[in-house]
């Protein structure tokens, strides 16, 4: 498969996911306090007004227990959508995204109270969003080609490799969906055995059938069978129904930020000032993969110093009270 070809295909997979529409800035601002509750705010960059909404993918609210407004942010000329509510704990927020938007998320919250210390871990995932996820790309690149793709790497060797891993992903469902289809026709004159050895081949019919070419000259030659009028309309029914699929919606950039209490120890957001994190991607991350974001940070308890004082004073002075008692 020619290179050219590959990123043909992965070009029109994501203008397919991200063309629709004006792409919009969804941005959330949470707070997690030290006893678990947390405040979530959601803002859509000029949406004026509820139908700009209609297609954004990306999770936000519109049930009437958020706060709604739409105004003017500081330094826009257009209204934002801007909604806002407070939770009794994280558990909560995540309940609360599992029943909005058409990508899956999922948050965690972890309190531990480690006596001089209480440390708290935030982790928030998008998952993976995408029409074919049959191979997952960490089986796709090697380790290194993994971790680099992890560190942000933008080398055109990596580039083409995920575009490869998307078109192959894109044929393993393509092939998929084929032999089910094969399988419905029973006919004893066309196995499924003859398209198990014909898999690679059939690359090129798949993409005649997107471009619409007459696909009959190469059934006859890849599979040497005649007059597959039905199978003709399977490939193309096949392409119509991964097109329909490619089309998430108008999703856009996204920007997440957290505060945390206490001082932040560690995190994988490449934006950290003071106790407040700030991941920003956009909606071909998770076409690839579960996007997670995760950080952790600490409070001291003070109440715990001064009891260990209160102890180690006692102590000393039980074991000084015979000394004393002696003189």
């Amino acid at each position: 498969m020619k290179i050219a070809v590959l990123r043909t295909f992965a070009l029109f997979i994501v203008l397919a996911i991200i063309v629709p529409g004006c792409k919009k800035e969804l941005k959330t601002r949470t707070k997690i306090n030290s006893d678990g509750s947390c405040e979530r705010i959601v803002f859509v960059k000029e949406a004026t007004k509820s139908t700009d909404l209609n297609d954004v993918s990306f999770p936000f609210p519109t049930d009437t227990s958020w706060k709604i407004r739409f105004e003017k942010l500081e330094g826009d000329t257009q209204n934002s959508y801007i909604a806002q509510k407070t939770f009794d704990n994280v558990n909560q927020l995540n309940t609360e995204y599992g029943k909005q938007g058409k990508i899956p998320i999922e948050i965690k919250f972890e309190k531990k109270f480690r006596w001089f210390f209480t440390y708290f871990t935030y982790q928030e995932t998008y998952k993976w969003f995408s029409p074919f996820q049959r191979i997952p790309l960490t089986s796709f690149l090697s380790q290194e080609e993994y971790a680099n793709y992890k560190k942000g790497d933008t080398s055109r060797v990596l580039k083409r490799k995920l575009d490869e891993f998307i078109f192959e992903n894109m044929y393993e469902e393509f092939y998929a969906q084929l032999i089910d289809s094969v399988q419905s026709f029973h006919n004893p004159s066309l196995p499924v055995s003859i398209f198990a050895t014909k898999k690679q081949a059939l690359r090129k019919i798949m993409e005649d059938s997107f471009r619409g070419k007459d696909l009959t000259k190469p059934l006859e030659t890849i599979l040497g069978i005649k007059r597959g009028n039905a199978l003709i309309r399977c490939f193309n029914g096949i392409a119509e129904s991964l097109t329909k699929k490619l089309r998430i919606g108008d999703s856009g950039d996204y920007i997440n930020e957290v505060s945390m209490p206490g001082i932040i120890l560690s995190t994988n957001a490449r934006a950290v000032e003071g106790n407040t994190v700030t991941w920003k991607f956009d909606d071909e991350v998770i076409t690839l993969e579960d996007y997670t974001m995760v950080v952790e940070s600490r409070i001291a308890n003070p109440w715990a110093t001064y009891a260990t004082g209160a102890m180690l004073i006692v102590i000393v002075a039980l074991l000084m009270l015979p000394r004393l008692k002696r003189k």
